[in-house]
């Protein structure tokens, strides 16, 4: 019999089955893990290896499961609270080999965004690149620019075999940002513009908006 093929990278026995209860609790797929489960999924080379070993996750603060969730893992797997705050729920397993972090959302707006793939509860692709995009632009630390630069790329691939451009531009165009934010979105898709020889804009006019006038002729 074949293994079946893994949702997404495992360092650990443990990963699939936190995750699995994680959904079992209302808890939402986020991070480098999320991506990868998507990339997987929607059969998009992923070019980088998850980060070794962290799953995190989105909650809205409405979910009142969060703390069933804590205490299941808790008692199964040995993973105890690290930090807590009214926005954050930091775990650690014995031994430093899981890290877990609960995002708790107050915004119930971005209810939206929950979706389903292979039975795992994750946030859709477009609140990935939000708010992976949102630290992007306001991080200092080099390494960590880099890898959110080409995990945007990855998630517009994404968004494009989904057919969610129209969605994401929507969304960004609410999200009020500056002129610099604009050109570190533009240099994004125009990087992804060069490497996919222009076919990207006779697949994806709406995001073709979103270029400078320089990279449209």
């Amino acid at each position: 019999m074949n293994n079946p093929v893994p949702l997404f990278q495992q360092y650990t026995p443990y990963d699939t089955e936190i995750v699995k209860t994680a959904t079992r609790y209302g808890l939402y797929l986020i991070g480098g893990t999320a991506i990868d489960l998507l990339c997987r999924y929607y059969s998009v080379p992923f070019w980088r290896n998850r980060s070794d070993n962290d799953l995190d996750f989105w909650t809205s603060f409405a979910n009142k499961e969060r703390d069933r969730f804590v205490k299941q893992v808790g008692g199964k797997f040995g993973i105890g609270i690290e930090d807590s705050s009214d926005y954050m729920v930091s775990l650690e397993l014995e031994g430093g080999k899981i890290e877990t972090d609960i995002l708790i959302d107050y915004d119930s707006s971005n209810i939206k965004f929950a979706s389903s793939i292979s039975e795992v509860c994750v946030m859709s692709p477009i609140y990935l690149f939000s708010s992976k995009f949102d630290r992007y632009i306001n991080t200092a630390n080099i390494q960590r620019k880099e890898t959110d630069f080409y995990d945007l790329r990855t998630l517009l691939s994404i968004i494009e075999k989904t057919n969610g451009f129209d969605e994401l531009e929507s969304h960004l165009s609410n999200r009020d940002y500056d002129q610099r934010a604009e050109d570190m979105l533009n240099n994004i898709i125009a990087s992804m513009v060069k490497i996919r020889c222009m076919c990207f804009f006779m697949m994806s006019p709406t995001i073709y908006n979103f270029l400078p006038q320089s990279d449209k002729r």
